[in-house]
């Protein structure tokens, strides 16, 4: 990697965990009174996220062996508790086509109970009108299955989903991937 490259590389990443400083981490009364993501900052402190930065392009759609490749790499390792993969090319991908490739990623990655996020500048999934997912670029965060139950088990005691739609809820698979609703 060249020395301009690891530039680039250094201030994309720098501008994702600006990003999950100023929006994510951030309390919100329309959660609850919690962030948006409630986890990410003790994560992001615990150095429990994998930032890999890579092209996403359409032809992922039939799922690339570098992106596989990476994805494992970050299962076999388990010291992480999130790799988020962020493309630089942020037209590279329509929110459509990271829609798609979310699926087809979390069809080929269920046998290891990994689940997958897509994120995209243009994505307008919200609640009650905050927008959740319109990172700088478009990426795709990755996560054990198994976290993500224990977080929502722990959110569902909250007031966190209060404004969530049932439509939210079905838009992030939200009993598909194995999460009860709160009754």
């Amino acid at each position: 990697m060249t020395r301009k490259t690891e530039d680039r590389t250094d201030k994309i990443i720098s501008q994702m965990i600006q990003y999950l400083e100023t929006v994510l981490e951030q309390p919100h009364a329309i959660f609850g009174g919690l962030p948006i993501c409630p986890f990410a900052k003790k994560a992001r402190l615990q150095n429990k996220i994998l930032f890999k930065v890579m092209t996403l392009q359409a032809v992922e759609l039939a799922l690339n062996a570098d992106l596989m490749q990476a994805i494992e790499e970050f299962y076999a390792a388990a010291c992480y508790e999130v790799m988020l993969v962020i493309s630089p090319d942020t037209e590279a991908l329509s929110v459509h086509q990271v829609d798609q490739l979310v699926i087809n990623l979390n069809e080929k990655l269920a046998f290891l109970e990994l689940v997958v996020f897509g994120g995209h500048p243009d994505d307008n999934f919200n609640i009650q009108g905050v927008r959740t997912r319109q990172e700088p670029y478009i990426n795709l965060t990755v996560q054990p299955l198994e976290i993500l139950k224990a977080a929502s088990r722990n959110l569902q005691e909250t007031n966190y989903y209060q404004h969530w739609s049932s439509e939210n809820l079905r838009d992030i698979g939200f009993r598909s991937r194995g999460f009860r609703e709160r009754d």
